[in-house]
């Protein structure tokens, strides 16, 4: 065989990637394994003196097909792990094969390297530095804060939006998410003292909303008076980066578990607000999370495990035994929930059950909002060229008593 021509298995298991959609060249597998990610062929030897062959293993086709899935050009191989880590922690769906788990080392250092090279860490570095980074760490932190949204919008909230486009949004729910994501950064990395118990209990009520806050704040202004506020969060006890180093493989792989469960729970609290048909399950599970106040916690779960960037910060944040508490506690309610025989995803007083039923309902729902945002523009439209403004307006109900107006 010619030096650099792929060996038969190397062959085999290009031609197995293909047939699941997935493209990869020998250069990728030659890559993947002088990395230690995918396992060599292993040789049979054929006696006789007719030498050996390379046989390829089918846990070989699992390693180099989660690879391929998550390898991008240019994209750093790191966080092609990380990808690939957080897929192997999600649910085995129904006739699917369990995605196997990157090796430990691999996983452990693309962590870490992520999170240092974040905002994140460049932010809690800078709070703990001298009197001038300090000065320069609420610029640096506006910045930071301020890409993007500051989490999702509340579900009631994009409920209303889709089902009429004239309906306004509040900007300053979206302002104090911020102003109080840039309060508990400085707090964790200088202390409670750097920003005051009014500020420090206002970012708590607007990052967990759903709480009474009104005796914590008595305790901040109390514990100021008395020279001990300080003592609530101490400079430095926050630490993105020594709580990765310092874990270890249960320890990351139930905080991955952790992710998971509340960024599933997440996608159905939001997904109410993009038109997911309710049922008394559903409303009761948002109702819930809500009142536990970390229903804003458990809907940005769902963009951070997502992106390999956003997983490293979901991953931390479940390291924390608060946030892995809060899990456990979802875990419970649905459980709960699947004991009564009942699925989340059924329609009450459907003569068809089932997720499929379910989602038919979901999209006939879209494609009506569809319709009707059609209706309207070709309505405005001839409005327009007629002789007066049209006047008209309707109402009609969505599943499970949602309402849309003016004619959508």
């Amino acid at each position: 065989m010619a030096r650099g021509e792929p060996s038969p298995a190397d062959v085999e298991l290009i031609g197995r990637l293909a047939a699941l959609g997935i493209t990869v060249s020998a250069a990728h597998l030659e890559r993947w394994r002088g990395l230690g990610l995918l396992p060599g062929h292993a040789r049979v030897w054929l006696g006789r003196g007719r030498g050996s062959v390379s046989v390829l293993a089918e846990e070989t086709v699992a390693v180099a097909a989660a690879l391929g899935r998550h390898a991008r050009s240019g994209r750093d191989v790191r966080w092609t792990v990380i990808a690939w880590y957080a897929e192997a922690g999600r649910p085995v769906l129904a006739g699917q094969l369990a995605v196997p788990e990157p090796p430990w080392p691999a996983v452990r250092e693309a962590l870490v390297w992520a999170m240092r090279r974040s905002a994140a860490h460049h932010l809690v570095m800078a709070a703990r530095g001298g009197e001038e980074e300090q000065d320069a760490f609420y610029a640096e932190a506006g910045r930071v804060v301020g890409r993007g949204p500051a989490g999702p919008a509340h579900p009631d909230t994009v409920r209303r939006v889709l089902e009429d486009p004239d309906a306004e949004l509040d900007q300053g729910e979206d302002r104090r998410r911020r102003r109080g994501a840039v309060s508990m950064v400085a707090a964790a990395a200088m202390g409670a003292g750097e920003v005051g118990g009014e500020r420090l209990v206002d970012a708590l009520a607007t990052l967990t909303p759903g709480l009474d806050w009104t005796d914590v704040a008595a305790k901040a202004r109390q514990a100021e008076e008395t020279g001990e506020f300080d003592g609530w969060v101490r400079a430095g006890a926050v630490d993105p980066l020594g709580l990765l180093q310092a874990a270890g493989p249960e320890e990351m792989a139930a905080a991955r578990h952790a992710a998971t469960v509340l960024a599933g729970i997440g996608g159905l609290y939001l997904m109410y607000g993009f038109g997911m048909p309710d049922n008394p399950a559903l409303a009761r599970l948002r109702a819930l999370l809500e009142e536990s106040g970390f229903a804003l916690i458990a809907a940005t779960m769902v963009p951070m495990m997502i992106n390999p960037s956003g997983v490293v910060h979901a991953l931390t944040m479940c390291l924390a035994p608060e946030i892995a508490a809060l899990a456990t506690w979802v875990e419970s309610v649905l459980t709960e929930q699947a004991g009564t025989g009942q699925g989340l995803l059924r329609l009450p007083g459907a003569e068809q059950e089932g997720p499929e039923a379910f989602m038919q309902a979901w999209i006939g729902y879209i494609h009506q909002l569809a319709d009707r945002a059609r209706a309207r523009r070709t309505g405005a439209a001839e409005d327009t060229c007629g002789a007066r403004p049209s006047t008209r307006a309707s109402s009609d109900t969505g599943p499970a008593g949602s309402s849309t107006e003016h004619g959508q």
